[in-house]
């Protein structure tokens, strides 16, 4: 009897001590994950808020409207983000705002596409995941003295599954590189990828296609 006791003494200190590291584990993907979201580029916003206020002396209107965007974009980082996860299509009018905001500094030369399905079938994704592909196109695909394109695509092929694709002309005074200091990076996107679709995702980078383009493609298992 003793030893049967004994037996499940240990047991339940066992299972006692599994979940506690089971939740000190939850807790530092968390810690990790939050600490990822939180390099976005803090710039964006500051530079934006820069452009809005440039604005306001020659259009009053176009202004408001851009510091509209800039107040939703920064209420679905700080608020709409906490739950871990959102809807795609809020995750599609971020990326559209974060585009509006940064064509208030380029010039006609630069061209910027976003194809996405109109509207997009609803799921759960993690939010900004998207962001620092984009974010890297505007960095290294734009340039003042030539033409340029920027292209984004995103598409629902079945309903569990995203695949994205963002593309930028290759500007030869730069040099992509998504793990540069600006930006989320390559290295801490893969890491943000592990850390919320372990083997559900596959990221193909092409650093130069024969259009001369740096190519990013990005397939999601979401359901």
């Amino acid at each position: 009897v003793l030893g049967i006791a004994t037996a499940i003494t240990v047991v339940q200190h066992w299972q006692r001590e599994a979940q506690l590291r089971e939740r000190v584990d939850q807790q530092r993907t968390e810690a990790e994950l939050a600490l990822l979201k939180a390099q976005i580029n803090p710039h964006f916003f500051f530079n934006t808020l820069n452009n809005i206020y440039s604005l306001t002396l020659i259009d009053g209107e176009r202004a408001r409207a851009a510091l509209h965007r800039l107040s939703r974009m920064m209420r679905y980082v700080l608020y709409d983000t906490a739950a871990g996860h959102a809807q795609l299509s809020q995750e599609v009018a971020f990326v559209q705002d974060y585009i509006t905001l940064m064509q208030l500094r380029l010039t006609d030369r630069v061209q910027v596409v976003f194809e996405h399905p109109e509207p997009v079938r609803e799921v759960l994704i993690a939010p900004m995941i998207l962001l620092p592909f984009v974010e890297n196109a505007f960095k290294h695909g734009v340039a003042a003295t030539q033409a340029s394109r920027i292209t984004i695509s995103l598409k629902q092929p079945t309903p569990d599954r995203l695949e994205i694709e963002v593309r930028n002309t290759l500007v030869p005074t730069t040099s992509t590189d998504l793990a540069g200091s600006n930006g989320i990076g390559l290295v801490n996107t893969r890491r943000r990828l592990d850390l919320l679709y372990p083997g559900r995702y596959a990221l193909h980078v092409t650093e130069r296609t024969p259009d001369n383009e740096f190519d990013v493609q990005l397939a999601l298992q979401v359901g």
